[in-house]
């Protein structure tokens, strides 16, 4: 364990720069990035956090699904909150997530190898490669855009962590109930964010906030837990046992999710790894 400056984290040099045959530089990619998805993240995660955004709901719960939301790690209350998601900020979140999947060095050097195969000079390898990715950003980022958002807000000491391998999701897309994928993604150590593609979003201005005990965090935590390979980055002291425990091992898929006469379904299997 040791303190590092946090500029410091998560940086790669020329990861994302073109090279010509003469070797010079083309630098638009990153200036790309940096101008369009880096740009709005403080905006987003301010509007988020901003209490006068969100609106509170009387809610009445099934008893026998409020004990496993209870067991879960999650707070049961009579009431509901939803943020208000303006579709600027569901733009930014869109854009962000989907750069937080495809611009990840892990994402890069996959779509490199996939290019391999092919009788090109390395560094014609990697400008396809980049046009790739940046092909696949568009994709989530205007899937992601019309998914359902729910969002997780710690309510207890264990805070949300991030890892080196990034948020994961699982490909190619599945293809049960229309349901391609889901995200959790870690968006600062006090609340994360959770991506639905449902095919049958009724509100998409709107994301309801679900209180996580310790228990709660710790297993979103294994999500990301899941894909680290070297680094594990923490605000607070880090949990060093559950780390160690739960390092590379992917995380038991025991919540499940479908489309049953119309309506979206969730529930909870203990045996399903």
């Amino acid at each position: 364990m040791f303190r590092a400056n946090p500029l410091n984290i998560g940086v790669e040099s020329e990861l994302y720069t073109r090279f010509s045959d003469e070797g010079d530089k083309d630098t638009s990619v990153e200036e790309w990035f940096a101008e369009t998805i880096d740009g709005p993240v403080s905006m987003m995660i301010n509007h988020i956090l901003d209490p006068s955004n969100t609106g509170r709901h009387p809610f009445r719960c099934d008893p026998r699904k409020a004990k496993i939301a209870k067991d879960l790690g999650f707070r049961v209350n009579p009431y509901v909150d939803r943020v208000h998601i303006p579709s600027d900020i569901r733009q930014a979140v869109a854009s962000y997530v989907a750069a937080l999947l495809v611009r990840h060095p892990n994402y890069l050097a996959k779509l490199i190898d996939f290019h391999t195969e092919e009788d090109s000079k390395p560094h014609e390898i990697k400008g396809r490669a980049l046009d790739n990715m940046l092909d696949l950003y568009r994709v989530y980022a205007d899937r992601i855009a019309n998914a359902v958002f729910l969002i997780t807000r710690r309510d207890d000491s264990v805070e949300y962590i991030y890892a080196d391998g990034g948020i994961m999701v699982k490909e190619p897309w599945r293809h049960e109930y229309g349901i391609p994928f889901d995200i959790h993604a870690p968006l600062t150590p006090d609340f994360a964010l959770q991506v639905l593609p449902v095919p049958l979003s009724e509100d998409l201005y709107t994301a309801a906030i679900m209180d996580a005990t310790n228990q709660g965090v710790a297993r979103q935590n294994r999500i990301i837990l899941g894909g680290a390979q070297r680094f594990v980055f923490s605000r607070q002291p880090p949990p060093l046992k559950f780390i160690a425990a739960n390092f590379g091992k992917p995380a038991p898929k025991n919540i499940w999710y479908r489309i049953e006469n119309g309506r979206l379904e969730s529930g909870y299997d203990p045996n399903r790894s």
